[in-house]
């Protein structure tokens, strides 16, 4: 697991929002919760207090007589009989004090002795006539016993209401369960409804990644159809595009052949009138043998050019079938491969009287193909021989360190144009013209994106452009459909 699925931003949409309708129903859920239990509160404060006052005002009535008498026994009598309360609060705890605040009777006599003092109660009470201890779960209440406006004492009331705090925890786990079950389900259905909201969209990126590998894919007729009408609208465009797309890859292959062709035709013309000329030459020591043959230094003399002229023709033919050969199995670079290049462009160097500076560093076999790079530093070398004016002075540099090969080329032309320098980066579209933007560089950026390379593009101080190719050294292996 990455540390990206730790972030809730990089969650997919398919978690993030039935996370968050279930988030959401719980804080509404939370307040719901507490405006309930604090109306729960409130009604059963309420009522505890109505009863308080109904109970207290009974006992007051009969305990007036005896206080005021100090009739111990009968005050005793009369809170032991009232002392039992119905509706589930249980026994109470009555404390009946004179004005003083001395105890005249209690319940619990343990608890409150005759004539002990009880001061402590009315401070507690601070001005109320209940408090309610829900750490306790026990109610305190108290009454004055007023006789002809003068205050003879105080009842003091205590009794058990575990089974009111008792009801409002169940009150609370009821929501709490309730609440959380319609999360979870609002969570579920949420999930549910969101992935088939998102069903297209990944039948999109599925046809997304089938381009990716190959040709795009059109949608499926049926799957169009099936689609909501937002979604129908879109799947169309996109089957619009990929149609475009794939006829425009087809386009560009064709032209990428037509340009390949076009290519060797022209270094087949110049290869045919480099070798036509020392064929003349060949013809006229021949002639020379037939009529003075029998002279030995003319016959060595034209024996050794019809040698160099035969060795020129076979090392050009040479080079040209160890570029062009039909080899679909890559194999590893050697610096041979690109002097190659240096022997099929002499004529045409020659021909416009041009000079070439070749600088070839790779001193072992490099694990990238062959024929892929030949191609490259081929299609860089037509475009600069294409770009420079007659006498003009071209450089090619080949050199591995580390694990990178570097290809440069420089010419003396009028730098690269905005449109070639488009089709090097990949934004811009081949075009058969004469300016250098044609098919070869667009098969130039081609090869390079599939080897994994990069291309960079300067303009030299001294005039003209320079090319950049870095390869990164792979193994062979990886590269069997490249080339």
């Amino acid at each position: 697991m990455t540390l990206s699925s730790f972030d809730p931003r990089q969650w997919p949409l398919a978690f993030k929002a039935p996370l968050l309708v279930a988030a959401f129903m719980l804080v509404v859920s939370g307040v719901m919760t507490n405006a309930v239990l604090s109306r729960l509160r409130e009604t059963q404060e309420r009522h505890l207090a109505a009863m308080s006052t109904i109970y207290l005002n009974g006992l007051a009535a009969a305990l007036i007589p005896h206080v005021l008498r100090e009739d111990i026994w009968e005050i005793f009598d009369t809170i032991d009989r009232g002392a039992s309360l119905e509706g589930g609060f249980g026994r109470a705890t009555i404390v009946v004090v004179d004005a003083k605040g001395l105890t005249l009777a209690a319940s619990d006599p343990k608890r409150a002795p005759v004539l002990s003092q009880q001061a402590y109660r009315e401070q507690a009470f601070q001005g109320e006539s209940m408090l309610v201890d829900a750490d306790k779960a026990r109610a305190f209440a108290r009454r004055a016993l007023v006789y002809q406006d003068r205050r003879i004492g105080t009842i003091y009331v205590d009794y058990d209401v575990t089974h009111l705090l008792r009801e409002r925890a169940d009150v609370l786990r009821t929501l709490i369960g309730t609440n959380t079950a319609i999360a979870v389900l609002l969570a579920a259905f949420g999930y549910w409804i969101i992935r088939r909201m998102l069903r297209p969209l990944r039948t999109l990126s599925r046809h997304l990644d089938l381009g990716v590998a190959g040709a795009v894919q059109p949608i499926p007729a049926a799957e169009v159809q099936g689609a909501t009408y937002e979604f129908r609208r879109l799947f169309r465009r996109f089957n619009i595009m990929a149609d475009a797309v794939n006829d425009r890859e087809a386009i560009a292959k064709e032209l990428a052949n037509e340009e390949r062709l076009a290519s060797l035709g022209r270094l087949a013309s110049g290869m045919a009138h480099e070798i036509n000329n020392p064929l003349g030459g060949l013809f006229n020591a021949i002639d020379t043998i037939k009529r003075h043959g029998e002279k030995p230094t003319v016959r060595n003399a034209s024996l050794d050019l019809i040698e160099r002229g035969l060795r020129g023709i076979r090392d050009v033919v040479r080079a040209t079938l160890a570029t062009y050969r039909a080899d679909r199995d890559p194999r590893n670079l050697s610096a041979a491969d690109l002097d190659d290049l240096k022997l099929l462009l002499g004529p045409e160097i020659a021909r416009r009287a041009m000079t070439l500076d070749w600088s070839n560093a790779i001193e072992r076999e490099l694990p990238v193909p062959a024929s892929a790079v030949r191609q490259i530093a081929l299609n860089l070398l037509l475009n600069a021989l294409q770009a420079s004016p007659t006498g003009a002075r071209l450089h090619f540099g080949a050199s591995a360190s580390g694990d990178q090969l570097e290809l440069s080329v420089h010419d003396q032309g009028p730098g690269l144009s905005p449109e070639a320098r488009a089709v090097l980066d990949g934004v811009g579209k081949p075009v058969s013209s004469g300016d250098g933007s044609g098919l070869g560089l667009w098969m130039t950026r081609r090869l390079v994106h599939d080897l994994g390379g990069r291309i960079a593009v300067e303009t030299s101080p001294i005039g003209g452009a320079l090319v950049r190719v870095t390869i990164p050294l792979v193994a062979i292996e990886e590269m069997r459909d490249v080339a």
